[in-house]
């Protein structure tokens, strides 16, 4: 139990800005291994905490810029995090095309304009369509995207390799994980019990993020935390839409 809820702290800080005032955290492969587990959990926290602010802002808003607020409130609770990993990737992605060094290009710290474009325009569309789901009052719809995007990590993860020493490859070193795999099908269990739709998304995500991960991997021969972030970030994008064409 005290590596579980390690992994949940670790996985909350590291994944979320939610404070996790949390002293002397024990991290390890058991932890990781754990911690891919929770994240559809924090996808859902935040899913919860996006829904509360929509529901009190709805009490002194206009309908519809409550719900433009709470989307781009959603954005900061993760911190932006993997915005800035499409940064990294999309400028990588075209440099490759002149000869460079993709890998070189996604570590420098600065970020090129055509990365800094397509990733402004991938949040608008992101704000925009979590909006329409927020304004359509589609909650539980949003709650299960919110989580079955993340949902991936620990059942696809392992048909890419890492570097050695990243966590995800620490993850799947430790033993168990086949069943931390059939634990975490409980997220799907209880979609199907609180929302419809959920086959159509559930098999949508992953293959949405196999896919895109794939084809980053052919691409630059290899797949870091960036790619990870790039993949999460377009997954989530279509299965939103994909909820706005189911309900609307």
């Amino acid at each position: 139990m005290k590596q579980v809820l390690n992994a949940f702290y670790f996985a909350l800080s590291y994944f979320s800005t939610i404070p996790v005032w949390v002293k002397n955290m024990e991290i390890n492969n058991e932890t990781y291994k754990y911690t891919l587990a929770l994240l559809p959990l924090v996808g859902a926290i935040l899913a919860s905490i996006v829904i509360g602010i929509n529901l009190v802002l709805l009490e002194f808003f206009n309908p519809l810029y409550a719900s433009f607020v709470s989307a781009t409130i959603y954005l900061f609770l993760y911190g932006f995090l993997h915005f800035e990993a499409v940064c990294d990737v999309v400028d990588a992605y075209f440099a490759a095309h002149g000869g460079k060094d993709a890998y070189t290009i996604m570590k420098e710290p600065t970020i090129g304009a055509v990365g800094a474009l397509y990733t402004f325009s991938l949040a608008l569309l992101k704000i925009g369509a979590i909006t329409y789901l927020l304004y359509e009052q589609e909650y539980i719809l949003f709650l299960v995207v919110l989580t079955f995007s993340r949902i991936n990590f620990i059942y696809l993860l392992g048909f890419f390799k890492f570097n050695k020493d990243s966590f995800l490859s620490l993850a799947f070193q430790d033993a168990g994980v086949g069943k931390v795999k059939l634990y975490a099908f409980i997220y799907v269990i209880i979609a199907f019990l609180i929302s419809s739709h959920v086959l159509i998304l559930f098999v949508s995500s992953l293959v949405l993020f196999y896919f895109i991960l794939r084809r980053l991997d052919k691409k630059f021969g290899f797949v870091n935390g960036d790619c990870l972030g790039y993949t999460l970030e377009h997954t989530e994008l279509v299965l939103l839409n994909i909820a706005l064409a189911l309900v609307l």
